[in-house]
């Protein structure tokens, strides 16, 4: 199949996000005067060993806007047991709701940066700071 995305694809789900498989998701947590926050990003990596770096992409969604605000957010990789709390915390939710809350995520500090990390059995989390815009301006 050929198919440029401008054009559509006339197929259910979109063929780009099927390309590049598996894809690990990177459940992004910030802090931020109007509160927590933990999203899932399904366009996420590890890209950099030295120093370590990672990046996700995604709609200017809350944990932009909290990164913006505060420099810091923190990776909290998903592990098995916590599939259905991931896709809990991707209904969208009003800024200043938390997320963690909503979806039953014990929560933790990171001890390095302000920042809240999620606490399931199985996971690994990753304290931030960007090295670059966080909306992509540069």
């Amino acid at each position: 199949m050929f198919y440029r995305p401008e054009d559509g694809h006339g197929l259910p789900h979109n063929p780009f996000k099927a390309i590049v498989a598996p894809r690990p998701i990177g459940w992004i947590s910030t802090r931020c005067a109007t509160g927590d926050n933990l999203s899932p990003y399904s366009f996420f990596n590890a890209i950099a060993d030295t120093p370590p770096q990672v990046m996700f992409a995604g709609g200017l969604k809350d944990s932009i806007r909290a990164i913006e605000e505060t420099g810091v957010f923190a990776v909290n990789i998903v592990a098995a047991a916590a599939l259905h709390a991931m896709n809990a915390t991707s209904e969208g939710f009003a800024r200043g709701i938390d997320e963690l809350a909503r979806a039953g995520v014990a929560r933790a500090d990171c001890t390095t940066i302000d920042c809240p990390r999620g606490r399931c059995a199985g996971h690994a989390g990753m304290p931030c700071k960007p090295g670059a815009d966080p909306a992509g301006g540069g």
